[in-house]
């Protein structure tokens, strides 16, 4: 299965998110962009690539050990962007600081999960935690569309770009099972497997 850890924003962040980005569009476009779907919407702290389908209670155990003593923070939605020209985000604010950690943490997991081996995908998520511990891989965001350069979406992003949403408390990331093409319009299907609260 494809695993990572990541932050659910609230139902009220996403109505909110979802406003301006229904206005930032247009009367008529919002249903033909291709947008990642509502349920999909997260902040990714790390992703860990194909694992043993066994192995979530092992992931969850090792961020329940490393994420809890960061405690709870809040973040905010803010601004938009895109990267490589075709993955169209929108940025976090708020305490970055405290969720840069989470990330690194996250990406670099001790005990089981961190020696966890799969064959080739473990060389590919050594790869990745490793760019992960990069300050340019560290920039947080959540993803609305992965074709940025599409008519009705390329002018969103700009309006979108002085964009700021409510404050939300983060006391919880998810561990989420990514299945490709099962979602919504051949999107990927997420499902939470577990939860690590944060104090």
């Amino acid at each position: 299965m494809r695993l990572f850890a990541a932050i659910s924003p609230p139902d009220a962040v996403k109505d909110h998110l979802a406003g301006a980005l229904a206005s930032a569009l247009g009367p008529g476009t919002d249903r033909s962009a291709p947008l990642s779907p509502r349920q999909n919407w997260h902040i990714t702290l790390a992703f860990y690539g194909e694992v043993p389908d066994c192995a979530g209670p092992v992931f969850e155990q090792a961020l329940a050990a490393v994420l809890p003593p960061l405690g709870a923070f809040r973040l905010e939605l803010a601004g938009a962007g895109v990267i490589r020209r075709r993955v169209g985000w929108i940025g976090v604010g708020g305490q970055t600081a405290t969720l840069k950690r989470a990330m690194a943490a996250a990406a670099d997991l001790p005990g089981p999960a961190g020696g966890l081996t799969t064959g080739p995908a473990d060389a590919a998520r050594s790869s990745r935690r490793a760019a992960a511990r990069q300050p340019r891989a560290l920039r947080p965001h959540l993803t609305i569309t992965r074709a940025a350069d599409h008519p009705a979406i390329s002018p969103a992003l700009t309006a979108l770009s002085v964009y700021r949403g409510p404050s939300w408390l983060v006391n919880a990331v998810e561990l989420i099972v990514s299945e490709v093409g099962r979602g919504p319009g051949g999107h990927a299907l997420h499902t939470p497997v577990a939860t690590v609260p944060l104090p």
